[in-house]
C-alpha cells in the first residue's frame, strides 16, 4: 500500500476515530487515504482550533488526539494550542505535511525546519527520511504519547513520502502495561507521618485526574479526614467539587500556599507540578518543619522548584491505592473516630463557605449589570450533575470555580497555560470525547475573538455545546493585573489597547453567520430562561451576557 494507507491503517487499528485539522497543500498526499480509512476527520478554520480540539478529546478521554496542519505557517498558528497540550500533559500526536524533501535544501516557499520549531514543546520531534520508516515511527509517536508522564509528540511528514510504496501490515503498537508501583517503604514511611497527622492536607494535582485517581484520592482522603486543595494553578477536577472535604483551588503565590500549609501537620502532594506560579513572588510555600510528602508518575517534578522530605516515583492510581491500604493498617479506632471528626468539621466550615457565597450571589438578582456572582450561580444551578465545565473566562475564573457545582469527577477543563483562544477549540475534543454528556464552556468576550472560527465547526457537526459569554467588552484581567502592579497608567485610569469598544464587537452576528444560535441578556430577569433554552438545544449555542464592568486589583 502507499505509505499514507499504511499510517490510516495504524491509526484506525489503533482506535483512533478523529483526525482533527485544516486542509492544506503538503497534507493532500496524506489526506488522500482519509476516506478509504475509519478515521473521521473534523475540520477546523485555523490550526490552532484544530490542535485545541485534539488536547481537548486528549484530556477529556484518556486517548490520543491526533492532528494534521499545514506545513512551516500551520504549525506556527497551531504552537499556541501544542504549548498549551505540554503543559497539560496531553497525550497528542501532531502532524503536519512538509515540503518535497528532494528541494527542501533550496529553501522552498512556505517550507521550515518543523522540528526545530516544535522540539521545545513535545516529548519528541521528528522528520520522516523515508517511506520505509514511517510505520515504525507512527507507532513510536502513538506509544510515546501515552507513555507517563504523558505529552504531545510531533511528526514532520514530506509530502512525496506519503504516495511511495510500503511493505508493513499496518499493525496498531503493542499493548503496553503502564503502571508504576510504588516502593513498599517509601510507602510505609508516607503512611506512618500520615496515620500520625492531626491536621493533614491533600494538595491535588490536574495528574490525579489524568492518570483515573480521583476515586483513589477520595478513599485516601475520606479514610484520613483530609482537607482537600487543588495544586495553585488547576485546570482539572481531581477531586468532587461538592465534596465535604474540598476547599478549592491554593493561590497562586508561595505566600497564599503557606497559609494554607500552615493549618497542616502533614502535607502529601499528588500528579501536582509544585509549583507554577504565573508571576514572579519571593517566598517558600512550605515551612521547614512541615513533613511534605510527594507523589507522581514523573521523577523529575519530585522537588522540582522545592525541597520535599519524601517523594515517591509511581503511578497516581497504584501509588494512591498502596497509601490508603499501608495507612488503614496502621489506623487505631480512635485514629478513625478522629478523621471522622475532622471530617464533619471541615463539612461544616465548607458548608458556611457556601452558605455566605450563596447569599452574596442571590444578593445581585436584580443588579443591572448582571453580576458574574448571579451569573455563575444561575448558570451552576441549571447544569446537569455530569456536566463537563470547559474554561477559558479569564476574570471572570474565580467565580465559575466558586458556583458551578463540579459534581462529576473530572468535570472541568481550562488552559493550563493561560492561551487564549484555547477553550473554543478545547470544547469542540470534550464533546467529542463525550457524546452523552452537556459541554458548556465559559468564555471571556475576548477570549472569543482568538478562536471565533470553531464555532463553525460546533455547527458543522452538530455539537451541543453551549458556550456562555461574560461579556464586559475589555480584556479586565489585564486591568486588574495592572492595578495589582501598582503601574502609573492604571493610577490614572489608563489601560492601553484593553477595552473592546467602539466599534463593540457583535458577538451574535458572528455566532449566527457561523451558524450558532446565539442570544444576548443584558436583565437579570431574563438570565434563567435564556440559559436554560440554550442548554436544552440539540445544537450549538451562545449566549452573550452584558456583565459588570467593574474589576478589583489582581493579588
Amino acid at each position: 500500500m502507499k505509505t499514507a494507507a499504511v499510517l490510516m491503517e495504524i491509526l484506525s487499528r489503533a482506535g483512533v476515530r478523529y483526525l482533527f485539522g485544516n486542509p492544506g497543500t503538503t497534507e493532500l498526499t496524506f489526506l488522500d487515504a482519509l476516506p478509504d480509512s475509519t478515521l473521521e476527520y473534523i475540520v477546523a478554520l485555523q490550526e490552532a482550533t484544530a490542535v485545541s480540539a485534539a488536547d481537548g478529546f486528549a484530556q477529556a478521554s484518556g486517548t490520543v488526539g491526533l492532528a494534521n496542519v499545514h506545513v512551516a505557517p500551520g504549525v506556527a498558528n497551531a504552537l499556541s494550542a501544542l504549548h498549551n497540550a505540554s503543559r497539560s500533559r496531553s497525550p497528542v500526536v501532531l502532524t503536519a505535511g512538509q515540503q518535497d524533501s528532494r528541494f527542501l535544501a533550496d529553501d522552498p516557499i512556505l517550507s521550515g525546519d518543523l522540528v526545530r520549531m516544535t522540539e521545545q514543546f513535545t516529548k519528541w520531534s521528528y522528520e520522516l527520511r523515508t517511506a520505509a520508516e514511517a510505520p515504525a515511527i507512527l507507532r513510536r509517536a502513538l506509544t510515546l504519547a501515552l507513555s507517563p508522564p504523558t505529552g504531545p509528540v510531533f511528526l514532520s511528514m514530506p509530502m512525496e513520502l506519503m504516495t511511495e510504496l510500503t511493505d508493513d501490515a499496518g499493525d496498531p503498537p503493542g499493548e503496553i502495561a503502564r503502571a508504576s508501583a510504588p516502593d513498599p517503604a517509601a510507602i510505609g514511611r508516607a503512611a506512618a507521618t500520615l496515620q500520625a497527622a492531626r491536621s493533614p492536607l491533600i494538595i491535588a494535582g490536574d495528574g490525579v485526574a489524568r492518570g483515573g485517581a480521583v476515586g483513589e484520592l477520595v478513599a485516601l482522603a475520606e479514610l484520613i479526614g483530609a482537607r482537600v486543595q487543588g495544586e495553585p494553578i488547576h485546570r482539572r477536577q481531581s477531586f468532587p467539587g461538592t465534596h465535604p472535604l474540598w476547599r478549592g483551588g491554593l493561590y497562586p503565590s508561595p505566600a497564599g500556599v503557606r497559609k494554607a500549609v500552615e493549618e497542616s501537620d502533614a502535607v502529601l502532594i499528588v500528579g501536582a507540578n509544585v509549583f507554577t506560579w504565573f508571576l514572579y513572588a519571593p517566598g517558600e510555600p512550605f515551612p521547614r518543619e512541615t513533613p511534605v510528602i510527594q507523589l507522581d508518575s514523573d521523577p523529575r517534578e519530585i522537588g522540582r522548584s522545592y525541597r520535599v522530605g519524601l517523594g515517591i516515583v509511581a503511578d497516581c492510581r497504584a501509588g494512591l491505592a498502596a497509601l490508603t491500604a499501608a495507612v488503614a493498617a496502621r489506623m487505631s479506632e480512635a485514629d478513625r473516630a478522629a478523621a471522622r471528626e475532622r471530617i464533619e468539621r471541615i463539612g461544616r466550615t465548607r458548608a458556611e463557605h457556601v452558605r455566605r457565597a450563596r447569599t452574596a450571589a442571590d444578593a445581585d438578582r436584580d443588579r443591572t449589570p448582571i453580576t458574574v456572582p448571579w451569573l455563575m450561580a444561575t448558570l451552576g444551578d441549571l447544569l446537569p450533575d455530569d456536566a463537563t465545565v470547559v474554561d477559558e473566562s479569564a476574570s471572570s475564573l474565580g467565580h465559575v470555580l466558586r458556583y458551578l457545582p463540579f459534581r462529576a469527577a473530572d468535570s472541568f477543563f481550562a488552559s493550563k497555560t493561560g492561551t487564549l483562544g484555547w477553550a473554543m477549540g478545547a470544547a469542540l475534543g470534550v464533546q467529542l470525547a463525550r457524546p452523552g454528556r452537556k459541554v458548556v464552556a465559559t468564555v471571556g468576550d475576548g477570549s472569543v475573538m482568538y478562536s471565533p472560527q470553531a464555532l463553525w465547526t460546533a455547527a458543522k457537526y452538530r455539537l451541543p455545546i453551549t458556550y456562555v459569554v461574560p461579556n464586559n467588552t475589555s480584556y479586565a484581567i489585564l486591568k486588574a493585573g495592572m492595578l495589582g502592579m501598582g503601574l502609573d497608567s492604571a493610577k490614572t485610569g489608563r489601560y492601553p489597547g484593553m477595552d473592546l469598544v467602539d466599534p463593540e464587537i457583535d458577538y451574535l452576528g458572528l455566532a449566527k453567520s457561523l451558524g450558532v444560535r446565539a442570544e444576548r441578556v443584558d436583565k437579570p430577569g431574563e438570565l434563567r430562561d435564556v440559559l436554560a433554552a440554550s442548554l436544552a438545544h440539540d445544537g450549538p449555542a451562545l449566549v452573550d451576557v452584558t456583565i459588570d464592568r467593574g474589576f478589583k486589583a489582581l493579588g
